[in-house]
């Protein structure tokens, strides 16, 4: 795919394709990332980069919707498209959306109404069905439109002049968002022919999908019909959005936390109760792994890993004789558990991880 020839997220979803078989695919650590790859080969967006992140809820939510819903990853708002677009387009820095800016805005009922050209918004028959509902929703979504614009107003710069301001707000509001938030409102813009104003109250969680949809409807911009297809829509992009707006979860591997040493943040321990001079279980030794967790949590926090010898080589927890790796965590948590207390078990993560 040449990058450079995509303007629009719609062009991007038009000729998104997915290569290789979701029954094969999987997801693993590669470096400091999750990756999801089919058999041993990276699964790769169009554009040739690896569907890989450093949070493993990302790299779960992509494999999940590509391997429930193969036919899903062919939707325009689908999380694997997102991501995609994401990776191909965004991450290079180029933001064609801020191009179009200016089709999307000037046909933006809102734009329409706060900058006082009510006159080119064709207003709903008194006989229409659907009029006071209409009317109703976009009283209340005004009312949101205005607050939020006043809310922005005291929190930026702007200098004085003699055009309308909420123009230049909308502009400071887009930019304002994360890669990711952007690169969902020019989705839903795009997707649903739904502006600006919309797209942005929606990913900064000013209104609610039901409230998007209601306004999509009352504005006549989508048929009552396609409620159903709106919120599902709508719930796909703001599911990418929750794992996306995570604090990302950085992965090291053993062998990089291993040749950084022992220090402040890392300490290594043979076992976990068994003495290898005695050649039998020790409480010492389970105390000395419990006071190194105990330290971590009352500094800055760490990593100690079991099954390491002082010089950095392997002793393996087969060591500490336990009948298989469940035994062993199950008795690492009940020692917590006991000796530090439950309070503490929400700040503390282990996970078993072979080695070579």
């Amino acid at each position: 795919m040449d990058k450079l020839s995509i303007t629009t997220f719609k062009q991007y979803a038009y000729s998104f394709v997915i290569s290789g078989d979701p029954e094969t695919l999987d997801f693993c650590p590669m470096h400091n990332e999750f990756g999801i790859f089919d058999g041993i080969k990276p699964l790769q967006t169009p554009g040739g980069n690896n569907f890989s992140h450093s949070s493993k809820e990302v790299i779960v939510l992509l494999l999940t919707d590509i391997q429930l819903y193969k036919f899903l990853a062919q939707n325009e708002l689908s999380s694997p498209v997102l991501f995609s677009f994401w990776k191909d387009i965004r991450q290079s820095g180029a933001d064609h959306f801020l191009d179009q800016w200016e089709s999307a805005f000037t046909m933006d009922p809102f734009v329409l109404i706060k900058t006082a050209e009510k006159s080119r918004i064709q207003p709903l028959s008194p006989d229409d069905p659907l009029f006071n509902f209409s009317y109703v929703l976009l009283s209340a979504l005004l009312e949101v439109v205005n607050s939020f614009a006043e809310r922005i107003i005291s929190e930026v710069s702007m200098e004085e002049n003699d055009r309308h301001p909420f123009p230049e707000l909308l502009i400071l509001c887009y930019k304002r968002l994360t890669t990711f938030q952007q690169v969902a409102v020019q989705a839903l813009s795009e997707v649903h022919q739904s502006g600006i104003v919309l797209p942005i109250l929606l990913v900064s969680g000013e209104i609610s999908a039901t409230e998007y949809a209601k306004g999509l409807i009352s504005l006549k911009i989508k048929p009552k019909e396609d409620m159903s297809d709106l919120l599902a829509g709508v719930a796909r992009v703001q599911s990418f959005l929750s794992v996306f707006m995570q604090k990302p979860n950085l992965v090291k591997s053993s062998s990089e936390i291993i040749s950084e040493g022992e220090g402040d943040y890392i300490e290594f321990k043979s076992t976990l109760r068994w003495d290898i001079r005695a050649g039998k279980t020790n409480p010492a030794i389970e105390r000395s792994c419990l006071k190194t967790i105990t330290a971590f949590l009352n500094s800055s926090g760490g990593t100690l890993l079991i099954g390491v010898r002082d010089d950095g080589s392997i002793e393996g927890i087969d060591t500490d004789k336990f009948a298989n790796e469940d035994k062993f965590l199950l008795h690492l948590w009940t020692l917590i558990r006991i000796c530090l207390g439950r309070d503490f078990s929400p700040y503390i993560r282990t996970r078993i991880e072979k080695h070579g």
